[in-house]
């Protein structure tokens, strides 16, 4: 019942974000650039003294002829007393890989990102929803801002997606129907221009 509710929830908070106002950017086409260029990582907002200690993270064992999704919908509570929300469906079609794996979400601590383990290559192209809510982008333009693939070493490459939102009034940044080939690190970054 819960699971029901909260994926309910997270359906009308979705539907909810899709308005025409000024502040509203979407970028609604179809992402097939994967060049390397340079960005800047988003930061999250500092935790509280109370969340200090929290990890926002989710295990699951999945079997690869089955597929399955993973849902996070949780929040922290930052140093200035703001809510960040943040949100990830990721969908693994059957057939996505071989065998049963353990699959673990973690959040970034300290950047917008999330980091998904073990270390693998699909058969198939999972697809993944991801939002962070209530940060501060007041000193962001929505056409800079952009979901990535961020290497180890710290270098960048754009993802296949099918678009963004980025809603600055309410701090909200969604990617939408993004492409993951492989496991590794995605988060949000932006452009220096």
């Amino acid at each position: 019942m819960k699971t029901v509710i909260s994926i309910l929830l997270f359906s009308f908070f979705w539907l909810l974000g899709c308005d025409s106002s000024p502040d509203l950017a979407v970028n609604s086409t179809e992402n097939n650039s994967t060049s390397t260029t340079t960005f800047e990582k988003i930061k999250l907002p500092n935790p509280s003294a109370l969340w200090k200690d929290s990890l926002i993270t989710l295990s699951q064992t999945i079997d690869g002829s089955v597929g399955g999704r993973l849902i996070i919908d949780k929040y922290y509570m930052s140093e200035s007393g703001d809510s960040i929300i943040v949100k990830v469906d990721l969908i693994i079609p059957a057939g996505a890989f071989q065998g049963t794996e353990t699959i673990t979400i973690t959040v970034d601590q300290n950047d917008a990102a999330v980091h998904f383990y073990p270390a693998m290559v699909f058969d198939d192209t999972l697809r993944l929803f991801q939002s962070f809510e209530g940060l501060n982008l007041d000193s962001h333009s929505t056409g800079t801002i952009d979901f990535v693939y961020i290497r180890d070493d710290g270098s960048m490459e754009l993802l296949k997606k099918n678009g963004t939102q980025i809603i600055l009034p309410q701090g909200i940044m969604r990617v939408q129907n993004a492409k993951l080939i492989h496991f590794s690190r995605y988060g949000w970054v932006r452009s220096p221009n």
